[in-house]
């Protein structure tokens, strides 16, 4: 990041691969909360560094994304960024790599001298260890090249922990605290004085050796599947020259596109209170660049919607009280219970059907097959 204050924008393509290897069944996300890769296979979102801890996503991601511009006539400039990442998550350890370059020139005619105005490059290598759902140890080395801050290379030796305050699956917030050892290997044009009066030149020591207390929140949230934020606050302050101090601040808001293929909008600031002798104290960077990326992690779960509350159900009719039975057919006395006796040619009453058939009348013996009972006191008459 060069200390003019140009602006790189532009619009590139990229071409990636990848080959990723799951490794073990424990879980956790990643490397960094939440990754760059997978957030933009399942919702981008742009982790600064921190690694997560999201017991679905275990896996490998990997991306690769550039941007440029070029323009000639009146004003000739070319333009180019290019980054690459790499994250995996085994057992309880992540491991995590990435890689970005800026490079830019610049001529203004009738001259065809084109002058360098961008130059950097800076590489990253982590190592978590997940000693909890929300809490780990890390070990973050990086190394970064930028010729218009004066550095030839620069080290960071980073151990530190880390802690999850906000893990849900569209949003996760964290905070990470530790210690910096930075060494130096300045360029000579940075540490060159000359004299005005005796036009003596005089260096300063190329070397820079400084210790300091890092401390870096970072914040992450999808707003749906294919739209996601994520930013990342530094801050290290030194511990031997206390006039030194730094921060760094980096945001994407990334919008997917198709399959694998993202658009994001970047932006980086880097701050230096007490830099080298006419070095600018702020870089900013702003770019916009195509994103290919591959994960092997499962994206997380969506919430369920609630269930529909069912229909009211109607209360049953009252049923009818069932209906009495009918009255029995009344069975006609004999004709024997006015105290007249049956003439003994009559037939016998048919017995009513259901009814029982009328008990003799008592007293009243019955008569032998075929013959009638006499009168009652009444003598039979004799045969002729």
């Amino acid at each position: 990041m060069t200390h003019s204050r140009g602006w790189d924008f532009g619009l590139a393509f990229s071409v990636f691969g990848a080959v990723a290897l799951l490794h073990g069944t424990a879980a956790a996300q990643i490397v960094a909360p939440p990754k760059d890769a997978e957030a933009l296979v399942a919702g981008p979102k742009k982790p600064p560094d921190a690694p997560g801890d999201d017991n679905k996503l275990d896996g490998t991601t990997a991306s690769l994304s550039a941007g440029g511009q070029i323009s000639t006539g009146n004003s000739e400039l070319t333009a180019g960024t290019v980054s690459g990442a790499y994250e995996t998550r085994f057992d309880n350890n992540g491991i995590g790599a990435s890689i970005v370059g800026n490079y830019g020139q610049s001529a203004t005619p009738p001259s065809d001298h084109e002058r360098v105005t961008v130059q950097n490059v800076q590489g990253r290598f982590r190592y978590d260890r997940f000693l909890a759902d929300a809490f780990s140890v890390f070990l973050l080395n990086t190394g970064r090249h930028d010729r218009f801050q004066g550095l030839d290379f620069r080290y960071n030796l980073d151990p530190g922990v880390k802690y999850l305050f906000v893990q849900q699956p569209t949003t996760k917030a964290w905070g990470e605290l530790g210690y910096d050892l930075q060494y130096d290997i300045r360029n000579r044009d940075a540490i060159r004085h000359v004299d005005a009066t005796t036009g003596v030149t005089t260096y300063d020591d190329r070397t820079a050796l400084d210790h300091s207390i890092r401390a870096f929140v970072g914040f992450n949230h999808a707003f749906n599947d294919a739209v996601t934020f994520g930013t990342g606050l530094e801050y290290l302050q030194s511990v031997v020259h206390t006039e030194q101090w730094r921060v760094n601040y980096d945001a994407l808001l990334a919008a997917k596109l198709w399959g694998g293929l993202a658009l994001g909008a970047g932006f980086n600031l880097r701050y230096d209170h007490h830099p080298l002798e006419g070095i600018k104290t702020l870089d900013t960077q702003t770019i916009l660049s195509v994103i290919y990326s591959y994960s092997s992690a499962a994206p997380p779960a969506e919430e369920p919607e609630p269930p529909c509350e069912p229909p009211p159900v109607p209360a049953p009719a009252p049923e009818a009280p069932p209906a009495a039975p009918p009255a029995p057919n009344p069975v006609p006395p004999p004709a024997d219970t006015m105290g007249t006796p049956p003439s003994p040619d009559a037939p016998a009453p048919a017995p009513t059907s259901g009814a029982p058939a009328a008990a003799p009348a008592t007293g009243t013996p019955a008569p032998a097959t075929g013959t009638p009972a006499p009168a009652t006191g009444t003598p039979a008459p004799a045969k002729p």
